[in-house]
């Protein structure tokens, strides 16, 4: 059946298991409800037993969330655990109090090129400690990261993205610059990120207030079927899923999580943040995938 969509939605999915042979073929209902608003009895197309099942398993008890936002959780994790290890990619590693002081430094130099809050910020790289790095500072400064992979997206794409987000900052590796430059606007702020930019502002946290209902990331589609599409994404959204179970996937501290999937892929945003707001550390894979699942517990 079709279903609206609304703000605060709670998706239920149901898939009814058969056996081919003997049994008509699964049903699969999404049904989404506004609060309370919605009552199963006024679903026609459910039937009792229908109801009675999702009645039961669709709705459990409310949680308080820790955190209200992704960086908040992160710098929990930082003051209690600054010397484990948050993140690895190649011969390459860093602790979550270091990757906490570039972000800060980062965070200010943004703040202090003109960047304001809630804004976008496209984040053209590729897995590196230095994107870990950029997009922390994003949020830090109160703003929505945009990740794009410099190594795939096309220029029709990237000029796009640019264009659609109105991003008047944009952080890149050195390798992309080049590129970056060529299709960014021309008051557009481009900044080359490495792993001392920034490195003689402040390494104190910036501060600045946000709230679960701001934006901490938006994905862009890969556009196979027109233009890529863009997905504001909340703060609230990530902290609800990535800091209980089971979204949490029992990340705990030390787990070591794989960060395999595309960057530019909300299951990638998954994989990094769900390790940074736990404690975990993060392996970032390179060309070997093999390399990088024998390496962790967490996948």
């Amino acid at each position: 059946m079709a279903c609206a969509l609304y703000k605060e939605a709670v998706v239920l999915l149901q898939v009814l298991s058969y056996t081919p042979a003997t049994s008509p073929p699964p049903r699969i209902f999404i049904i989404c409800m506004m609060e309370e608003q919605i009552q199963f009895s006024n679903m026609p197309a459910l039937s009792a037993e229908d109801q009675a099942f999702i009645s039961k398993y669709g709705r459990g008890p409310r949680l308080p969330v820790p955190h209200e936002t992704v960086h908040e959780a992160f710098e929990s994790v930082v003051d209690a655990y600054p010397t484990v290890i948050a993140a690895v990619h190649g011969d390459r590693k860093i602790t979550y109090h270091q990757l906490d002081l570039a972000a800060n430094r980062l965070s200010h130099h943004l703040i202090n090129s003109g960047l304001r809050p809630k804004q976008r910020v496209c984040l053209v790289v590729q897995r590196s400690l230095e994107m870990l790095i950029g997009l922390l500072a994003i949020l830090k400064a109160g703003c929505q990261y945009v990740p794009i992979d410099g190594g795939v997206a096309s220029d029709q794409a990237l000029q796009h993205i640019f264009e659609d987000t109105e991003a008047r900052f944009i952080l890149c590796l050195p390798k992309y610059w080049d590129k970056v430059r060529q299709f960014a606007r021309k008051d557009a702020i481009v900044l080359e990120l490495g792993m001392d930019t920034g490195a003689f502002y402040s390494p104190l946290r910036p501060c600045v207030k946000v709230s679960g209902n701001d934006g901490i990331y938006a994905m862009y589609t890969s556009g196979s079927t027109g233009v890529p599409k863009g997905v504001d994404v909340k703060h609230n959204t990530m902290t609800n899923a990535l800091l209980l179970e089971p979204g949490r996937l029992s990340i705990t501290i030390g787990s070591k999580v794989a960060q395999v999937l595309s960057i530019s892929f909300a299951m990638g945003a998954w994989e990094m943040l769900g390790s940074l707001v736990n404690g975990g550390t993060l392996y970032l894979r390179g060309s070997d995938w093999n390399a990088t699942l024998e390496q962790i517990d967490t996948l």
